[in-house]
């Protein structure tokens, strides 16, 4: 299993009488979701199946099979055998879509999470976070982040949830538009920001966000432009 995975959702306990049914007849993980199954008590049978019901594999599980990954979107059923059975399954993902499978959020962008591929973690400002998508993703990577919006409204929530997952990610509230930075970052990431912005004022908020880099640093933009070429 992928050691970037982490778990966005944790099933009860469950016994040969509380399985939902659901679970005993064919049905699969969704795109970007593995499932972990633990046998803790008692055994269990899981069959592999392709989608017209046929079986593919089949494995006895008891606990001292370990865990079982179960990847995306695989077709599969599972039994008990006997009446002792006690089992739990959790459901992980990708760190950049743990925000989205947990709470709903849009996923990372996918801009950022490649740039985290040659971006230390260090300190960070994400421009015009929105609902804070990315900032949180960083927060997650242990990226120390200041996420930054003119519109106060979405910060609240980001800040609740950044407590709740005791992630490393301050707000504050700045406009790209009539505000200087005041102080320096390792990285600073602005995406979908720039289109939103005046115009006239972008040459002057990138030669500021440049001047607020910390050598060897890095900054991040990604933006729709609208060009003869490329209306």
């Amino acid at each position: 299993m992928n050691n970037d995975l982490i778990c966005y959702k944790q099933m009860p306990v469950w016994t040969a009488d509380t399985i939902p049914a659901a679970f005993l007849s064919r049905h699969n993980t969704q795109e970007g979701t593995w499932g972990k199954l633990h046998v803790l008590e008692g055994r269990l049978k899981f069959y592999g199946l392709d989608e017209h019901d046929n079986i593919l594999s089949e494995q006895e599980l008891s606990p001292d099979s370990g865990v079982h990954t179960i990847e995306p979107q695989q077709w599969h059923k599972i039994e008990p055998l006997g009446e002792n059975l006690r089992m739990q399954l959790e459901f992980h993902c990708d760190k950049a879509d743990y925000f989205h499978k947990k709470y709903g959020m849009t996923a990372t962008h996918s801009a950022v999470k490649a740039a985290t591929a040659a971006v230390p973690p260090g300190k960070t400002l994400d421009l015009g976070c929105g609902q804070g998508r990315n900032a949180l993703y960083l927060g997650l990577l242990g990226f120390d982040v200041t996420a930054s919006d003119y519109n106060p409204a979405p910060l609240a929530a980001l800040e609740d949830m950044a407590d709740a997952e005791n992630l490393r990610v301050q707000t504050c509230i700045y406009d790209m538009n009539t505000a200087a930075l005041a102080e320096n970052y390792d990285f600073l990431v602005a995406t979908v920001v720039f289109m939103f912005l005046d115009a006239g004022r972008v040459p002057a908020i990138i030669e500021n966000m440049q001047a607020h880099t910390t050598p060897g640093g890095y900054n991040l933009i990604v933006s729709a432009m609208d060009t003869e070429d490329h209306p």
